[in-house]
Parts: C-alpha cells; structure tokens; sequence
C-alpha cells in the first residue's frame, strides 16, 4: 500500500513554490516522521516529513513546481 507524501499547507491558500532537495533518494527507505524532502514557498522553508516507514517513490523531482497540498511522492510499504 502506498500511502501520499504531501508538502503542507502554509496558508491554506493553495500558493505555489518548488521542491528544493530531497535528502532521500528514490527507493531509500525511509521511517515514519522522517525528513525526506525540503520545499520552499513564499520564501518560507519547509520540512516535509515521511508519514510512513517504507520505500520511497519520488514524483516530483527538485526544483520542480509544486502547490501546497500536492502530492510529490509516496512511501510504499
């Protein structure tokens, strides 16, 4: 089962902004909690956390566009 990696919502707005690395690469595993990825949006950083333990499936790549809510990747069991 693979369960969505999402980057959080800042303001609810649905504002865009990019992936600016990921410290996993894709097929890592990865625990529940964990760092996995870093996006910035609006000049603010964020930490986007792993919501499983799994293997890590990348969507989007870094420096790519994202919107707040979206998903860039999965963490499959």
């Amino acid at each position: 089962m693979a369960i969505e990696i999402k980057i959080p919502e800042v303001n609810g707005e649905g504002k865009m902004g990019i992936i600016v690395r990921w410290y996993k690469s894709e097929g890592d595993q990865v625990k529940a909690g964990e760092e996995v990825a870093e996006a910035m949006i609006e000049k603010i950083t964020i930490q986007v956390q792993a919501p499983s333990s799994g293997k890590l499936k990348v969507l989007k790549r870094e420096n790519e566009e994202v919107k707040e809510g979206e998903v860039i990747g999965y963490v499959e069991a």
